[in-house]
């Protein structure tokens, strides 16, 4: 697993990356609205858990919410240098158990969409 400097330098990855696709934006290159919402706040939560900004579900638009489970769910299938890669079921359960943090009715979409079981 990573220690807890490395996990405070991986959290800060939303805010680089936003901090980025504004400073394009001031030299000229048009940013979408949605991208900038989407990098900054994919570790948002709608119980207000997650990170950079604590926002609470009315401020997180439905974009971010969906890009926020297939982000979830592509990390756990992933191999990464502190974890081993989990089956779509089992990265199903672990995104079924996040009932307060992701919005129920897109994690069903996703599900019967993208992994094609009902949730």
């Amino acid at each position: 697993g990573l220690n807890d400097a490395e996990r405070a330098i991986m959290r800060r990855h939303p805010e680089l990356g936003y901090d980025l696709l504004v400073a394009q934006g001031r030299e000229g290159k048009e940013v979408d609205p949605d991208h900038l919402a989407i990098v900054r706040h994919h570790h948002e939560y709608l119980d207000g858990s997650g990170y950079p900004d604590g926002l609470r579900a009315d401020r997180i638009p439905d974009i971010v919410r969906m890009i926020t489970i297939c982000d979830i769910h592509a990390a756990l299938l992933e191999r990464r240098p502190y974890k081993s890669p989990m089956s779509p079921a089992a990265a199903l359960d672990i995104l079924r158990t996040m009932k307060t943090r992701l919005d129920p009715d897109l994690l069903r979409a996703f599900a019967d969409t993208v992994i094609g079981v009902a949730t």
